[in-house]
């Protein structure tokens, strides 16, 4: 799982670090800017997660004989990702437009603030998300 979050994270990242600067040119309002920013990079983020969830996961809930699906297998795993995906989400949405907000305000370049709050704000999701799925055992 760590490694589809980190490839669509970075995907998202470089598509939300160039709308950042493209939105900034005609947006006067940090807000505004730091909400498009974040919202591109999130869905953008989410649809890469999935494609490539299903990519590398297809096998755990696919009889590999008769190529059906296992919708209970499935089922499962679906509930599994969305308890995963809130907290990692939650996490990183909030963070990383406080984060992205506060950098405009104090006078960085779009860009620079898109890519300093997404590192941060990844950083703080990859940790709370690796502990709290040890910790309740999501994946076990």
């Amino acid at each position: 799982m760590n490694k589809n979050l980190l490839i669509a994270g970075i995907f998202g990242f470089l598509v939300s670090a160039a709308i950042a600067e493209i939105y900034a040119i005609y947006s006067p309002s940090n807000v505004l800017t730091s909400t498009i920013t974040v919202l591109v990079g999130f869905i953008i983020y989410k649809i890469s997660f999935i494609v490539l969830f299903h990519i590398n996961n297809k096998r755990k809930y696919t009889n590999r004989f008769t190529s059906r699906i296992n919708f209970n297998r499935l089922k499962q795993i679906i509930k599994k990702m969305i308890f995963a995906w809130s907290i990692f989400d939650i996490v990183n949405n909030i963070s990383r437009w406080i984060i992205l907000y506060e950098l405009l305000l104090t006078g960085f370049r779009p860009f620079e603030a898109a890519i300093l709050s997404s590192i941060a704000a990844s950083s703080l999701s990859y940790l709370s998300i690796n502990i709290i799925s040890k910790r309740i055992k999501i994946f076990s």
